[in-house]
């Protein structure tokens, strides 16, 4: 600020360049005479003319401000040159859906750095506030930490799942609830998204598995008459070889998001991973391939069967107008 004001002789425009009010500057000022037992500057007309200490003071001013910069310039990083691991806590889903992206990118961008994952379940209790990893991606924002930095990924349509070779798809919802279903419960919050959705109509199904990932319930899925809800984009890992067709009531689209602490917030090496994940989540396409093409299938199906009713519909007499004409 002082810096500032000595080039321009104005505390307007010192205020300007510096983004803040020229009261906030002002402010400022009064403490550092205070401070200093000096007034600085004097006020000559329109311009903020300098004291004789303010003049002795420059030399050591830009000094250590030419300091603060290079403690900056040390602090950017370089994915080019960094050996540095990355870490991520995640569920399957999320581990499914964007690692392999994730590493892909970061060999691209930081070819000499790693990547290690963990269990979003795991044994230790709050590893983001303990420092034990980089960032978190997970199905639910975190409602009640003042220490956790929040940021919305992606969301995704569900879709029910079930094995084609077993049994059909279910008709309706009543076929719906009356099925067995497998569903993800890994903390004791047994109430999902599905569950709620029931409740409001009045409803309830039958839940006969509850497993802690995605992959425990498509294991047991398959090969019996079993369904599972659960996000599109798993029907091309996960889910993959079951059939699936869209739940028969409305559902909130799942989302999910990065989790970090709010001691990364200006890590430049933070920073830098924080927006390579943006990046890869950006790119995801809005449904999986599987669910692209089955929608385009049905989307052709529809419109043939309407060609074939219209072929197919009597036409109707012409009027006596017409056979006269």
């Amino acid at each position: 600020m002082i810096k500032l004001i000595h080039e321009h002789r104005s505390v307007t425009e010192a205020a300007r360049l510096l983004g803040v009010t020229q009261s906030s500057v002002s402010h400022s000022l009064d403490r550092l005479r205070n401070m200093l037992g000096d007034p600085l500057f004097l006020k000559v007309g329109r311009a903020m003319v300098p004291t004789e200490r303010v003049e002795t003071m420059m030399g050591d001013i830009d000094s250590v401000l030419k300091g603060i910069e290079a403690l900056y310039s040390q602090s950017v990083f370089d994915p080019q040159n960094s050996s540095d691991r990355f870490s991520i806590v995640c569920n399957d889903y999320e581990h499914d859906l964007l690692v392999p992206a994730i590493f892909e990118r970061l060999k691209q961008e930081a070819p000499h750095c790693s990547l290690k994952t963990y269990q979003l379940n795991m044994a230790i209790r709050n590893p983001l506030e303990k420092g034990f990893t980089d960032l978190e991606l997970c199905p639910s924002a975190p409602q009640d930490s003042t220490d956790l930095v929040v940021s919305k990924l992606c969301g995704d349509r569900m879709l029910t799942y079930y094995d084609p070779t077993v049994r059909d798809a279910p008709e309706n919802l009543a076929d719906f609830c009356s099925a067995e279903h497998a569903i993800l419960s890994w903390d004791t919050n047994e109430n999902t998204s599905v569950d709620k959705a029931l409740a409001e109509l009045g409803r309830s199904r039958n839940v006969s598995y509850l497993g802690p990932n995605f992959s425990s319930v498509a294991m047991v899925v398959r090969g019996t008459n079993m369904l599972a809800t659960a996000p599109s984009r798993l029907a091309d890992s996960i889910f993959r070889g079951l059939a699936w067709v869209n739940t028969p009531l409305e559902l909130a689209p799942s989302e999910f998001f990065m989790v970090w602490h709010i001691r990364n917030r200006h890590s430049p090496r933070h920073k830098w991973f924080r927006e390579l994940i943006k990046t890869v989540a950006r790119d995801l396409p809005q449904t999986s391939e599987a669910c692209q093409k089955a929608l385009m299938r049905i989307k052709e199906e529809n419109e043939a069967k309407l060609e074939a009713d219209a072929k197919a519909k009597p036409q109707s007499p012409r009027s006596s107008s017409d056979a006269f004409a």
